[in-house]
């Protein structure tokens, strides 16, 4: 959704909850706390006449229209909408070999507390809003992280055909919170795991619970579990296409993930730079700083290569 001239309506305040996220699950209270950061981001983008939109992504060039932003662990990602540039300015705040300031500690206690998925439940009982969990003696050598149904076109089926082939009931793939289960029954996904005896959680099972019991952790690019998985010391493995292991905001991070074996010490420095695009009002101190430097930063990278790449 690009929005140039959205004013007062804004996403991480709650707002459009549901039309994003269905009637299961909401976030955690924690994401309403970026709503500042994302009320000033727009304020900046409208200043200098830029297109923003949040939570989406698109194939322009490295001369882009728009930029995004989504949260991200508890924290506000802001990145052009361009799959290339996403992985460059990483590689940029990288460069930029900045001392970590808490990004890293800020994700690892949230999961250590518990409180590491970004959803509860959208129940009225204050004490059920928890996800359940799958099985209190049960553990599984891998589990299989799956995206929402409106990303599943970006995963390698002969992939999960092959880690279901390879761990049958030791394995357990985990729905997401977005998920259709009539469009799972009509491509075939539930035959597969019957076919080798997997298990499956459902929507309202915990997901890091399964995590943590496990030895393996499969996911995707559009995943944050890629890092939260590694902070919780489990072997990551993809499962998407290779064609289209970048289409998406997060496919810059979670190429480090699946890249790099000192992925979560890169990703602290990176972060820290203002180049990242990665915000925290508690852990970045100036964060509107933080954010100008990163406006400064980007637009010029654009101003530089105006005119190398030509739209179709």
């Amino acid at each position: 959704m690009t929005d140039k001239k959205m004013g007062g309506g804004f996403y991480l305040d709650g707002t459009h909850e549901t039309e994003s996220v269905g009637d299961t699950v909401r976030a955690r209270d924690r994401i309403k706390k970026l709503n500042k950061v994302e009320k000033y981001f727009i304020k900046r983008c409208q200043e200098l006449d830029i297109n923003f939109s949040y939570d989406c992504m698109a194939h322009e060039t490295s001369n882009w229209d728009t930029l995004g932003y989504t949260n991200y662990c508890g924290m506000m990602f802001i990145t052009t909408l361009s799959y290339d540039t996403v992985v460059h300015q990483l590689y940029d705040a990288l460069i930029d070999n900045k001392k970590p300031i808490g990004h890293i500690d800020f994700i690892r206690n949230n999961l250590e507390k518990n409180v590491g998925s970004k959803y509860i439940l959208n129940v009225k009982e204050p004490d059920n809003k928890e996800f359940n969990i799958y099985s209190e003696e049960q553990t599984f050598d891998a589990v299989c992280i799956l995206p929402g149904t409106n990303k599943f076109e970006l995963l390698c089926k002969t992939k999960v055909k092959t880690i279901a082939k390879r761990f049958g009931h030791n394995i357990i793939f985990k729905l997401h919170p977005i998920t259709v289960k009539e469009e799972l029954e009509d491509n075939g996904f539930f035959n597969i795991l019957k076919k080798y005896g997997c298990h499956c959680a459902d929507i309202t099972d915990d997901m890091y619970d399964l995590i943590k019991n496990s030895k393996h952790v499969y996911s995707t690019h559009v995943s944050e579990t890629g890092l939260t998985s590694l902070l919780l010391n489990k072997h990551v493995e993809p499962i998407d296409k290779y064609s289209n292991r970048m289409k998406s905001g997060l496919s810059g991070i979670n190429y480090f993930c699946y890249n790099y074996k000192d992925a979560v010490d890169k990703l602290d420095k990176i972060f820290a730079s203002p180049k990242s695009g990665m915000i925290h009002p508690d852990i970045d101190k100036n964060w509107k700083n933080k954010i100008d430097k990163y406006l400064d930063y980007i637009l010029d990278k654009r101003e530089f290569q105006n005119g190398f790449y030509l739209r179709n």
